[in-house]
């Protein structure tokens, strides 16, 4: 198998065969983000998903999902996704296909293209919005608004084209978890995504956000506020939705449906905030340090 860069995926691609599709990501200007400074975007050779397909068939003859690999192949043009996925379904007919989807992504897409490529079995993506507040999404450079995010994702939802979201928390910065939130619950508010990834925010070195850090531009959330500002966007949730907070940069660990575990969640996030009532960030860290990745 060929790959060239780092090679991403989610914790529920872990089964999946990992085909390198594209390279890098077609924005790779997030200002929190590392993972492709070093990888410059280009699509992979056909020739080269041909025998990495044939390696693939060969070693795990009876997969049912492929993950292609990119920092956002659904980029690709509707015909490019097409061939794509036809080519996938001559070795594998009965695949499902996923992939990281930028909400630019589906931009040149109608909900006729999107239809076709579920149709293809292209399935269940992986979509970053990090966050549903307008400011945060100016700040970090996303390349996108929220109501892009509602748009584009309701063209998913009517093409019948299932996806997943990743909340990033802590990305507005002291003082502003409670505004995110609010914003953030009420775009969610309007969708029907079947997971969320809850994720914290990690300041890289190589990040543009770490400048941003040192310049005084941005000043990172308290461990305590993370855990508020989870708190407040689970309970402003109104959708059954599939809750993911496994991340190790998380303050807390959890995974829970809801409505069915609202109440569990919530008062477990309530207890832990009560624990920590002088909202000592050391041991707060600490606990978070401490904790064992479900």
């Amino acid at each position: 198998m060929h790959y060239t860069g780092p090679v991403i995926r989610p914790p529920h691609e872990a089964n999946s065969i990992l085909l390198e599709v594209t390279v890098g990501c077609t924005h790779n200007g997030c200002r929190f983000c590392t993972f492709y400074h070093d990888t410059p975007y280009r699509i992979a050779p056909r020739n080269q998903i041909v025998n990495d397909l044939e390696e693939a068939k060969l070693n795990n003859p009876n997969a049912t999902r492929i993950y292609a690999v990119g920092g956002d192949p659904f980029t690709l043009r509707t015909a490019k996704l097409v061939d794509m996925a036809q080519l996938i379904r001559q070795y594998f007919p009965d695949i499902n296909i996923g992939m990281y989807a930028r909400v630019d992504s589906m931009y040149n897409k109608s909900v006729a293209d999107l239809k076709q490529l579920k149709k293809e079995g292209i399935n269940d993506l992986l979509i970053g919005i990090e966050s549903g507040d307008d400011n945060v999404l100016t700040q970090m450079e996303k390349g996108y608004t929220s109501q892009d995010i509602v748009r584009e994702c309701k063209k998913l939802e009517l093409a019948g084209i299932a996806y997943r979201v990743i909340f990033l928390g802590g990305l507005a910065g002291k003082g502003n978890g409670e505004r995110n939130a609010r914003n953030t619950a009420a775009i969610l508010n309007q969708l029907h995504p079947s997971h969320m990834y809850m994720t914290s925010v990690a300041v890289q070195p190589e990040s543009l956000l770490y400048q941003d850090v040192l310049a005084g531009r941005f000043v990172e959330a308290s461990e305590y506020e993370r855990i508020e500002e989870t708190l407040l966007l689970i309970q402003q949730l109104k959708n059954p939705l599939v809750l993911l907070g496994q991340s190790v940069a998380n303050p807390v660990n959890f995974i829970a449906r809801l409505p069915e575990d609202y109440e569990a969640l919530v008062s477990m996030l309530e207890k832990t905030l009560t624990q920590f009532t002088q909202r000592d960030e050391n041991a707060l860290r600490t606990y978070r340090e401490g904790l064992i990745n479900i």
